[in-house]
This record gives C-alpha cells, structure tokens and sequence, in this order.
C-alpha cells in the first residue's frame, strides 16, 4: 500500500470536517434535522431549505462511511505488517492522525528518522 494510499483517511476526516462546518454555518448543526422530516413537506421556502440540508447531511453521512471503510481497509494492512516498530509508527500517523513531531517524541526519535523509516518501508514493499 502506498503512503498515498495510507493518507486517504486523513483527507477523508478533513472532507467530513468540512462538511460538517458548512451545514453548522447555515445553521442546522447534524442531528438539526433529519432527512426522513424532509419527505412528505410541502413546496414553501423552508422545506426548500431543509431539502439542501439533507442533502448535504447525506454528503456527510456518506463520507463518514467512506472514512470508516478506508480506516478499516488502512488498519487491516498495518496488521498485516511484521514489523511492530512501523505498524506502530503507522498507526500514530495514518490512523491517529499525528505528526511527524509527535511521533518522534512519542517513540524518542528525531522527526526526519521516523518518517524516513515508514518511507524506506513503504517503498521497500512496493518495489515488489
């Protein structure tokens, strides 16, 4: 897998973020409303509206399963690597959501090494 690959979560998580910021800014927070209140309303402007949003909460319900089955598929490769010192710096990066400071510091290492480590492993796995 690819360290591409692997960040998909990230940008998953930061879609759903922002998802969630747009319908909080028109001012129905998830949970506001729900999408079943949608069908069956008549053709006045606030039921134009409520449509929009449930719409985008659908967006919303939709990325979150899409990062729920991406952070499934990203944890069953990191299982699958023998090396617990990468599924460890793995884990802390794509799955965790940490950075490279962080994981350092975590693990008593400098930045640059331990991200030259999941690097080197990464492209030692996919030469193959």
């Amino acid at each position: 897998m690819s360290e591409k690959e692997l960040s998909q979560f990230y940008w998953l998580k930061k879609e759903i973020k922002d998802l969630e910021d747009k319908i909080d800014e028109l001012g129905y927070g998830v949970g506001s409303i729900k999408i079943k209140e949608v069908i069956g309303t008549s053709s006045n402007p606030q039921s134009s509206i409520q449509e929009k949003v449930a719409i985008l909460q659908e967006k919303l319900i939709n990325a979150r399963l899409s990062a729920l089955e991406e952070y499934l598929k990203i944890e069953r490769y990191i299982e699958s690597v023998e090396d617990s010192e990468i599924r460890q710096i793995m884990r802390f990066r794509f799955m965790d959501l940490m950075s490279w400071n962080d994981i350092a510091d975590q693990l008593h290492y400098e930045r640059t090494t331990v991200a030259k480590k999941l690097r080197q492993f990464i492209n030692s796995h996919n030469s193959h």
